[in-house]
């Protein structure tokens, strides 16, 4: 009997490894396949499309296409704006959801039941439906085409501030209370006791703002019309579309040199996706544990 159940753990182990390395691929080849892509000429890429050789680095590898990346198109402009926008966005955007959070979860004042229905009730409403609002917001704030146009509008945002509220509500109070007597103010609790003890769901909050803010696009096609102003995200549409025109043009200028179009836009998209590939493992293990939080209650 022991043996059966030994080996009846054994099989269905063994297809859980055989499960999860099946997803691994499944999630890596889309990657893998880019970088491929990345370092390979425009005919050898052309030939292997719809190929599995197309996963598979061999013949003439190259990073000219990398290089044409950062010397044909203005790249790194555009990484910056984004960069710029995203560190913005993430830090400040924390400290604002994170203090309307504490201030509804961990404090008593009158009015806040309806506060946090009225929170509620804004995570139900689409962004689509106060876009006109929040435009005639930046446009009278003065800040069209600006990066504050992109910052502002998304400093607090509901359903983070709702589960800001939902994560502190379960605190203990005497945690409070304690830093109360000792003399500490709410901002003072805040910054230097709650966030600390609370890593793990800081750094998933972080993780997942970061990528929405890094992915952002929207936004910038409501309120930025000077292109010098536009994130990577535009950009990088703008790059998939018109890439061969840009190209012939540069290589017109430049001796007359065949520049890949397709190698390099793919090299454009993984340079893209690199910051979010590079960050994500620093904060993989604190992921993993910020979403656990809240998921068992005694």
């Amino acid at each position: 009997m022991k043996v059966e159940n030994k080996t009846k753990k054994t099989v269905t182990s063994a297809l859980f490894y055989v499960l999860y390395i099946a997803l691994a691929v499944v999630f890596l080849a889309p990657l893998l396949f880019l970088f491929v892509s990345s370092v390979k000429s425009e005919t050898q890429l052309v030939s292997d499309m719809a190929t599995l050789k197309a996963f598979i680095p061999y013949g003439n590898l190259t990073l000219e296409n990398y290089v044409a990346v950062f010397e044909k198109l203005d790249f790194l402009h555009y990484f910056r704006n984004s960069a710029v926008n995203a560190i913005i966005q993430v830090f400040v955007g924390m400290f604002i959801n994170g203090m309307m959070g504490y201030a509804l979860g961990m404090l008593e004042f009158r009015g806040q039941k309806l506060l946090v229905s009225l929170m509620i009730a804004l995570t139900i409403i689409p962004t689509e439906a106060v876009i006109i609002n929040r435009f005639m917001v930046a446009f009278n704030l003065g800040i069209i085409n600006t990066i504050w146009a992109l910052a502002i509008p998304n400093l607090a945002t509901p359903m983070y501030v709702f589960l800001f509220y939902q994560h502190f509500r379960g605190m203990p109070k005497d945690l409070l209370e304690a830093a109360i007597i000792d003399g500490a103010g709410d901002l003072q609790i805040l910054l230097r006791i709650i966030l600390p003890i609370s890593l793990p769901f800081t750094m998933t909050f972080l993780l997942f703002y970061a990528v929405e803010r890094w992915n952002e696009w929207w936004n910038a096609y409501l309120y930025i019309n000077e292109k010098s102003l536009y994130p990577l995200q535009i950009y990088l549409r703008e790059v998939l579309i018109n890439m061969n025109n840009q190209l012939s043009l540069m290589a017109q200028i430049t001796s007359g040199k065949k520049i890949p179009a397709q190698s390099v836009q793919m090299g454009t998209i993984v340079i893209t996706a690199l910051p979010i590939l590079c960050v994500y493992p620093f904060v993989q293990k604190y992921f993993v544990k910020g979403v656990m939080i809240g998921s068992i209650k005694e």
